[in-house]
């Protein structure tokens, strides 16, 4: 994207997006100008992709997806862990070519540096010095990185989507694994049910519905939670590197299983 006319995309709201519940509620519940989805060539990008694409045929609240093939390889830089280190100052970076408002779906459980509020503000800082007035950004930019659901849970963004849509839980739980897909490891399409994210994402349905989607993973995910894995995980939420509210949440619905 060479020679961009900032008067086009001022103003605009970018919404970094992968398809992940998380992403998909703050979607809904903003309505952005732009929703983006940059290949990053990650162990797990190409199923995102392909899966958005589907999805983008039926999905009305997917028209204004824009995806980025052209980008870094950072398979070179992904730990076995999968987590890249600064990939979102990266995707932030590009997400400025797109609109001035910058939303990258950071919620209260997430523990990492670049997803918190002071590295929104440095990122926020760093874009408008970047866009100042200049030869060639007339008149600068604006630019605001926000991570206004950082205080959410995935329960509570649950929540104000089915009070928004005036949904039960039901039909949220169905939506939601219908539309939305975040796995380490798909099987045939299909999310497999024991990696984190499946878990996660299991967990805090059956915690904000009460309603069990084990059916739409390759492997139902109570199966993974023996009493073993419960007490494992009811050890590590409650520990000194916890997610804070979330864990609670988290610790609230193990014990019902």
């Amino acid at each position: 994207m060479k020679n961009i006319d900032y008067d086009k995309i001022r103003g605009k709201k970018v919404l970094l997006y992968s398809g992940g519940m998380d992403c998909y509620i703050i979607n809904r519940l903003e309505n952005p100008d732009v929703l983006l989805f940059i290949d990053n060539k990650s162990n797990y990008s190409s199923m995102e992709k392909e899966l958005l694409l589907k999805r983008k045929e039926t999905d009305e609240s997917l028209k204004n997806l824009v995806i980025v093939e052209d980008f870094i390889n950072m398979s070179l830089i992904e730990r076995d862990d999968y987590i890249i280190p600064s990939r979102n100052a990266y995707f932030i970076l590009k997400a400025a070519e797109y609109g001035d408002e910058i939303i990258l779906g950071a919620t209260a459980g997430d523990r990492s540096t670049d997803k918190d509020i002071r590295f929104a503000n440095m990122m926020t800082d760093l874009l408008n010095h970047i866009y100042e007035d200049s030869h060639w950004c007339k008149g600068g930019r604006h630019i605001k990185v926000n991570f206004k659901y950082k205080e959410c849970t995935k329960k509570d963004l649950i929540e104000m989507f089915m009070k928004k849509y005036n949904l039960s839980g039901e039909e949220t739980a169905r939506i939601l694994m219908e539309n939305s897909s975040s796995c380490y490891d798909f099987k045939d399409g299909k999310p497999c049910g024991t990696c984190k994210p499946c878990t996660r994402k299991w967990l805090a349905i059956l915690g904000a519905t009460g309603v069990d989607t084990g059916q739409y993973f390759d492997t139902h995910p109570r199966s993974y939670f023996t009493p073993e894995t419960i007490e494992q995980w009811i050890d590590r939420e409650s520990g000194p590197n916890n997610r804070g509210r979330e864990s609670e949440e988290i610790i609230a619905t193990l014990k019902t299983l």
